[in-house]
């Protein structure tokens, strides 16, 4: 039995890892690190919502409470519209960066696994031209790094593209209008053409889930890169089996 960490727990992604995670009979103890309540943890013996206000700092109590932990999944994030680059890099890159440098200290049997919720598009060479894709790349490269001068400690970092959001919206997390316009219209049509661009959250949270779980090895096949830690959208659909 496992216990992971999971921050974002009250977003997109983030509500449908949880709910996957709590329901998972191999998993014992899900800490939630979280700026405010979590309703959808209210009542479950398995979650541990711990208010967490700075990303940035990991003091030994906090510490303490996530003892045991042998996983962490990352699905914290922001949009990047209307955002100044170095905000946004603070929230993208300098959260789960400090999280890692924390949680790869952590006994484990095996590998600690941090699993980082990237974006399609995302470029770890630096070169392109969106925000979005440096920062997101930078972190990924960044969080590789850390993992490299670890055996202990093993990152994947997954590019979902289009997330659909199924029957997973709660009322802590609405849709924007683009959301409710893309998935209402354009979705149906693109899905019989273009399908390995689509993502559910429940597979997405399969796979993340998945992942916490595994051995923190190196991953091959369709949709992986080179790496063999970063996972396309296409990789992350074959884990989840479709």
């Amino acid at each position: 039995m496992s216990h992971i960490i999971l921050t974002g727990a009250t977003g997109l992604a983030g509500s449908a890892i949880l709910q996957q995670a709590l329901s998972s009979p191999s998993i014992s103890k899900v800490s939630i690190l979280s700026r405010r309540p979590v309703a959808a943890a209210d009542g479950n013996p398995k979650a541990n919502v711990i208010i967490h206000k700075d990303f940035t700092s990991y003091p030994p109590e906090l510490l303490t409470q996530l003892s045991g932990a042998s996983a962490c999944i990352w699905a914290q994030g922001i949009s990047s519209v209307g955002m100044k680059e170095d905000d946004y890099t603070v929230i993208t890159k300098g959260y789960p960066l400090a999280a890692a440098e924390a949680f790869k200290e952590f006994p484990v049997d095996g590998k600690f696994k941090f699993v980082y919720i990237s974006g399609m598009g995302a470029d770890q060479t630096g070169k392109a031209r969106q925000m979005f894709g440096r920062v997101k790349g930078d972190a990924e490269k960044s969080l590789l790094e850390i993992a490299s001068g670890k055996p202990t400690f093993s990152v994947y970092n997954l590019r979902p593209a289009a997330i659909d959001p199924g029957k997973n919206w709660t009322v802590e997390r609405k849709q924007s209008f683009f959301e409710k316009a893309f998935f209402a219209w354009g979705a149906p049509l693109l899905r019989p053409f273009i399908p390995s661009i689509f993502i559910t959250t429940e597979k997405l949270a399969e796979a993340s889930v998945a992942l916490a779980l595994g051995d923190g090895g190196k991953l091959t096949g369709e949709g992986v890169n080179s790496d063999g830690f970063t996972i396309e959208n296409t990789g992350i659909r074959r884990l989840a089996g479709l």
